[in-house]
Parts: C-alpha cells; structure tokens; sequence
C-alpha cells in the first residue's frame, strides 16, 4: 500500500506539488491512500476498471520563440498593427523525419545474452541516434508577422 501511494503521489504532478509544500499531512486532506494492493501494477503497466487503462503518446510541444518588441505609449493607447520578422529553426521536408537504423526508430537497442541455460536481455539507449529514435535535419526560416496591439 506504501509503494502504491508513493507512486500515485510522484506520478502526479499536483499531487507532488502539494506533498512538496505540505508533506504526508497536505495530501490527507485531499483524500487517497489505502486501497487495493493490485492498484500499483494497474498504475505501471495499465489496466482496467474504468481508469481508462494503457498510454497515451502526447505530442511533444515545441519551446515557445520569445522576441523583444518596441512600441510607443501612444501605440499601445490608441491601438496599431505592426509587422516584425522572427527568424526560427524548421524541420527541412525534402530531408524528412528518419528512422534510426540501427535501433528502427525505438531509441533503444536490445542485446541477449545467453550464459548457459539463462538468456539475459540487456536494454541500453541507442549510441547511433542519442535516444531519440528519429534523425531530422532543420533549416533557419524568416518568417514575417503582424502583430496586433489592441487599445487601451
């Protein structure tokens, strides 16, 4: 029961927040705790009862572009629209997004090792590709923007 509420609370990002500024009495409150012992393997591997079981691969979100922009106090009092060039890095699509070769786009290589009548499998990160399974090369775009100052 332990393991499964320290999993529940570090898997969780709120949960860790509160348990980090409050500790073990912060998270009472809220409720939680207890339950079935099963609960841990339906947390790692997934599982049902209407938890809605199994991952979902988010899309990785790119940085935000920050850029310095000048405007007048009478710009942003009566309103105005400016145009302002930002220059970024973007996927170069006559390159593509490939697979790794040797690992096939997993970001992880599998070795078996057989000693006697065990076989070990070792899982260890792809030295060709860094981890990330798939190569791209990117190209500096420019890119011109207008931007809108509403008034007040």
């Amino acid at each position: 029961k332990e393991i499964a509420r320290a999993y529940e609370v570090l898997s969780d990002a709120e949960k860790r927040a509160t348990y980090d500024r409050f500790g073990e009495e912060g998270l009472e409150g809220g409720g939680g705790g207890g339950g079935d012992p099963s609960d841990i393997f339906e947390a790692f591997f997934g599982g049902g009862r209407g938890r809605g079981g199994g991952r979902t691969r988010r899309r990785q979100k790119t940085k935000d572009v920050v850029q310095p922009f000048k405007a007048t106090l009478e710009q942003m009092y009566n309103g105005t629209a400016k145009k302002m060039a930002i220059t970024r890095q973007v996927i170069d699509k006559k390159g593509g997004v490939q697979e790794c070769g040797d690992c096939d786009g997993r970001g992880v290589k599998i070795e078996v090792v057989r000693m006697g009548p065990m076989i070990q499998q070792m899982q260890s990160q792809c030295g060709a590709c860094g981890g990330q399974g798939k190569s791209f090369k990117t190209k500096q775009e420019k890119e011109i923007l207008e931007v809108h100052i509403q008034k007040g």
